[in-house]
């Protein structure tokens, strides 16, 4: 390819990038216990049915295998917390509860997330392609002003689909070369519930089935492009690149009340489109020769990624500090069994387990995300439990 044709391609790309917007990147991410626990995916190691996700590239490194089901729970902020309060307002006098200074210091801030992947998660990888279809379900409370509480209620299907190519290579350089193509697509729908703190107490009063579907309703659908690739050097050093969102359209059609839409009696009007923007993402990953002690020490690999290189040209509203951009993780796992998973992401710490009983794979982690721009200033943590059915 000719010097003036690249050019030409890189400026169409940039071209295209400096309208892109970024709407909710919940949208297209999949949450992952495994993931989480290493500081978020890493794109130089295949990781199973993550890998059509995180670098569909590496799907020509993967073991043909099946996904039957699975069961991701996350929980994100002071849910039980939150929890609390509410379980003791239905009980009691809910507006002296609010009144507690302990309960207004938690509500003037408030983040809290729980959601559930699964259980539809049916899929196929291996041997360079692979395909996945799956269903997660969430609600997310948070303030909105000085005095606003909003609940967001949320339903989604995805499908997911990759491709990799290898590209042949010399036999003397002992190393690998693949590219990867991934599609996806996606329907979600949100119900949006808004208060004052004045109005918790008439609001849980009234929690039913006629304030669902007598409230705003969203109808988010979008297909996208991703692209990877990734060079693997005598099975140790791996160093890939992605770009995720390479095209990812969006349309969201606005209802008045959810009850409008499911009946058809109201005209939402026309959508409004956006792009999500890119994410150009580098990644290395590091896997060791442990000779003997392979014996009792498997997959040992260290992992390192610069996510989102370019958000302070594609994206500048949204760029991140550099410290947020960094994930670095490490996994080794123990008789063929336990995975002992650490990892940093976003300016914090993250940490877990694996269990790998054959057909079923159970992970924890316990890790951290920044809901600001700038790393300490509003940090959240998170529990995520995933019970993987694969074979």
């Amino acid at each position: 390819m000719s010097r003036r044709l690249i050019a030409v391609v890189f400026i169409a790309f940039v071209s295209y990038a400096g309208f892109a917007q970024r709407v909710d990147e919940s949208a297209v991410s999949v949450p992952n216990a495994r993931d989480a626990a290493l500081g978020g995916p890493h794109i130089a190691l295949p990781s199973g049915f993550q890998t059509m996700f995180s670098n569909p590239a590496g799907l020509i490194d993967l073991e043909p295998q099946f996904s039957f089901s699975e069961l991701t729970f996350r929980f994100t902020g002071p849910v039980f917390s939150l929890s609390s309060v509410i379980m003791q307002g239905v009980g009691g006098d809910f507006a002296a509860l609010l009144a507690s200074p302990s309960v207004q210091t938690l509500l003037s801030s408030i983040y809290a997330n729980l959601s559930l992947t699964g259980p539809l998660y049916f899929g196929y990888a291996g041997a360079g392609m692979g395909f996945v279809v799956l269903n997660d379900t969430g609600v997310r409370f948070q303030n909105v002003g000085a005095t606003g509480i909003e609940a967001r209620l949320s339903e989604r299907f995805l499908l997911s689909a990759g491709y990799g190519l290898g590209i042949p290579l010399p036999e003397s350089w002992r190393s690998s070369l693949a590219l990867g193509f991934g599609l996806k697509g996606f329907v979600r729908g949100d119900v949006v519930v808004s208060t004052s703190l004045l109005g918790l107490p008439t609001l849980v009063e009234s929690i039913g089935l006629d304030l669902l579907t007598g409230s705003p309703f969203e109808l988010i659908t979008g297909i996208g492009i991703d692209a990877g690739v990734n060079y693997r050097w005598r099975d140790t050093l791996g160093v890939a690149l992605t770009v995720d969102n390479l095209y990812t359209p969006t349309a969201v059609l606005s209802y008045d009340t959810l009850g409008g839409f499911l009946d058809s009696s109201i005209d939402p009007g026309e959508p409004t489109y956006s792009s999500m923007a890119q994410d150009i993402t580098v990644g290395l990953a590091y896997t060791p020769r442990l000779g003997t002690f392979e014996r009792y020490v498997q997959n040992l690999s260290l992992m390192f990624d610069y996510r989102d290189i370019f958000d302070f040209w594609l994206d500048p509203a949204n760029s991140e500090n550099i410290v947020l951009k960094f994930g670095v993780g490490l996994e080794a796992t123990l008789l063929q069994v336990l995975s002992i998973r650490a990892g940093f992401s976003e300016g914090l710490f993250a940490a877990g387990l694996g269990i790998d009983m054959s057909i079923v794979e159970l992970s924890a982690a316990m890790y951290g995300t920044e809901l600001s721009l700038e790393p300490g200033l509003r940090p959240v943590y998170n529990l995520i439990f995933g019970l993987e059915f694969r074979r």
